[in-house]
């Protein structure tokens, strides 16, 4: 088992060029804490402001895993077309939340489950097949969160609006704050890959 140099994965996505792409990394971290804060500081929120929310969240996910299977060269083909497969989804979930958000916990709850539970699964799939050399542990960490969040939600269909809220707000944090840290550890590899690359100064050429 090979590990990338090459690909990051900020809460699943693996996009060629590591470290070109960790401001896109930072901004769907800090993306997902906010919407994380806003749900949970919200005034009497309703299933209504939740589903517009997450639905915000699903369609920015979902982009960017569609361009992930599109761009991450270094994972494989099957990897690649999971990945691509799991964005397809998001961006269905999401419009589903967005057309018609006043729907039943339920409903909302089973769509998210189904989600969390596949994006889960690919992405453990992708760290485990295609490992990023040095994040191996924050890509299946993110997965694991994932994957428990889906199954909860799954498993308890009749959870109330309050509980729901409690898993979104975990889950968007969780994976916020983890592609923060992979997106300021790409910082650094860039930093350090330029400095490398930094041609060194030539001596003065002496004239005497």
């Amino acid at each position: 088992m090979s590990e990338s140099t090459d690909t990051p994965a900020t809460g699943g996505f693996h996009l060629r060029g590591a470290t070109d792409f960790w401001g896109l990394a930072l901004g769907y971290g800090l993306l997902c804490i906010a919407l994380g804060i806003t749900l949970a500081v919200w005034p009497q929120e309703t299933l209504a402001v939740v589903a517009v929310l997450i639905a915000i969240q699903l369609l920015v996910n979902g982009v960017m895993r569609v361009v992930t299977a599109l761009t991450a060269s270094a994972l494989d083909g099957g990897v690649r077309a999971l990945v691509g497969l799991a964005g397809g989804i998001s961006v269905v979930v999401g419009l589903l939340l967005l057309r018609d958000p006043v729907q039943s916990v339920l409903v909302v709850g089973l769509l998210l489950g189904v989600w969390f539970l596949i994006s889960g699964v690919v992405d453990l799939m992708a760290a485990v097949v295609r490992p990023r050399a040095g994040h191996r542990g924050i890509d299946i960490a993110s997965a694991v969160v994932s994957i428990v969040a889906g199954a909860f939600l799954l498993v308890n269909p009749t959870v109330t609006l309050g509980v729901l809220v409690v898993v979104i707000c975990t889950w968007l944090f969780a994976i916020g704050g983890m592609a923060v840290i992979s997106a300021l550890a790409l910082r650094a590899a860039s930093r350090r890959t330029g400095a490398g690359a930094s041609p060194e100064p030539s001596s003065p050429v002496s004239t005497v």
